[in-house]
């Protein structure tokens, strides 16, 4: 078992990965960028964490794991996130990673029981990243490539998501208490990713790979429409400058 010194280290990885939220909430909330902006920081955020999820998680998985175990547990990991997805759009929190520009988020007025959502959603989301980075930190001393990713790609996700809320008349008070909370949260479960790896010894692997396959569907579910509903043309190749940053650190390292 991990000693509290251990885990504290950890947490404190969780929460300078959370750093980004924290930003991200405090510019959707006092700045006023346009939709057009924030897509083009969505889509560098989605490109880093969808090569995070593949070749800092999924192969590292699979390598440790075998590939059809990885394989399974990566899909399951999916199917989860997206039926949570699927029970949540139903409450009012599909769009909560929108900025309320060209898909606004429902005001409670509008949809009761719409906040609640969102803000479950929102801390669902946190989860799997947080999860995979405790994981990963007692494999490497300090797994900057999928920090830097899971930082950076915070930022955009809290920028998109308070500016949404702010939009549907949420007020600043409420956002920016939300978005610190899962920050909290997020080094919470970070150091409780750290712990269970010791728990789960050789099932640790398909752990990941389940915190794997639930990032790749939160980023496309959550973050690509935004990144890409009446962005410039280009959104595509700054995702893919932010994957291959990834790629290039990740391969550095081998």
């Amino acid at each position: 078992m991990p000693s509290v010194g251990e885990l504290c280290v950890a947490m404190g990885w969780g929460a300078l990965s959370s750093v980004g939220l924290v930003v991200g909430a405090v510019l959707g909330v006092f700045s006023r960028l346009r939709h057009r902006q924030i897509a083009l920081v969505m889509s560098v955020g989605a490109g880093l964490l969808l090569a995070a999820a593949s070749l800092a998680l999924a192969t590292d998985a699979i390598r440790t794991a075998g590939r059809v175990p990885a394989v399974l547990s990566l899909l399951l990991g999916a199917v989860v996130l997206s039926a949570v997805n699927t029970w949540l759009a139903r409450l009012g929190a599909a769009n909560r990673k929108r900025c309320g520009e060209c898909t606004p988020q429902p005001s409670e007025a509008q949809q009761p029981g719409s906040g609640l959502a969102i803000a479950i959603g929102t801390a669902v989301d946190a989860v799997p990243e947080a999860l995979v980075l405790g994981l990963t930190l007692r494999e490497r001393a300090a797994p900057l490539v999928l920090l830097i990713a899971i930082a950076v790609g915070n930022l955009p996700e809290a920028l998109s998501g308070a500016a949404g809320m702010r939009s549907a008349g949420r007020s600043s008070r409420n956002i920016l208490v939300l978005w610190s909370a899962i920050a909290v949260g997020t080094a919470l479960t970070t150091g409780a990713g750290y712990g269970a790896f010791a728990l789960l010894g050789r099932s640790a692997p398909l752990l990941q790979a389940f915190g794997a396959g639930a990032l790749l569907a939160m980023t496309v579910e959550t973050m690509i429409p935004e990144a890409f509903h009446n962005s410039p043309r280009f959104s595509g190749f700054l995702a893919v400058i932010g994957f291959s940053v990834v790629l290039l650190m990740e391969t550095s390292r081998r």
